[in-house]
């Protein structure tokens, strides 16, 4: 009942989508940040080879899923990022257009699950998707420019699945990137109208990102970070 879909996760969340990248609590060893010991890191995360895929009750994909992000650090480290991602060139339902409105909604990273040398993970119930009072994502296939029906996936925590962030290790410039190997599950959704059905529970999101550092709020000077 449930097809593959991609851009709308979110890396979810994914995220979609993303700021599981560096979002950790006091308890655990979070993101270090090389050259910034105080103040603000900006992060961006796209979408790693394969497309990220968003699964309801029929495909979602996008050509772009683009997450850019902050996060405070302290004494090099950072505890949580929050990340806003956006969708474009998107088809759904069988349609050669679609349009994914994250309306202000944000992917968040609460404190991992387990933390090794070089390797974080999120259980599902540790990601969140936080949206404005009364906002959702939503996902509406057009035909002719007209709205066919719409899928929407509101404030929520995936009941399973999880999400594998590790070092990518030194790229040509020397610095340090990060990588998300993101599998959620049990994502509820809603759908009103034609193709788009009605609801569930059992979505999935799943797709691999690549997450860079960045010192300035341009995202020209870039910056190492690992998960330590």
């Amino acid at each position: 009942m449930i097809r593959n879909s991609k851009g709308f996760g979110l890396a979810l969340v994914a995220m979609l989508a993303l700021s599981a990248v560096a979002a950790q609590g006091a308890s655990a060893s979070p993101l270090t940040i090389t050259g910034i010991e105080n103040g603000t890191v900006w992060v961006t995360g796209d979408q790693d080879g394969a497309k990220h895929k968003f699964t309801s009750t029929s495909n979602v994909e996008c050509t772009t899923a683009h997450f850019p992000g902050t996060g405070a650090v302290g004494s090099g480290k950072v505890n949580e990022i929050i990340v806003a991602p956006s969708y474009t060139g998107c088809t759904a339902f069988g349609f050669a257009n679609a349009h994914v409105k994250v309306n202000s909604c944000t992917y968040k990273f609460t404190t991992p699950s387990s933390v090794s040398p070089g390797v974080v993970t999120w259980n599902g119930s540790n990601v969140d998707i936080v949206c404005p009072e009364s906002k959702k994502i939503e996902v509406t296939p057009t035909s002719l420019g007209v709205s066919v029906c719409t899928q929407s996936i509101a404030a929520q925590s995936p009941t399973s699945g999880h999400v594998v962030g590790r070092n990518a290790g030194v790229n040509n410039s020397a610095e340090m990137d990060v990588t998300l190997e993101i599998a959620l599950s049990g994502i509820h959704y809603t759908g009103t109208g034609s193709v788009c059905g009605t609801s569930g529970t059992n979505a999935e999101y799943k797709g691999n990102s690549t997450v860079k550092c960045f010192s300035d709020e341009a995202r020209s000077k870039q910056t190492s970070c690992t998960f330590s």
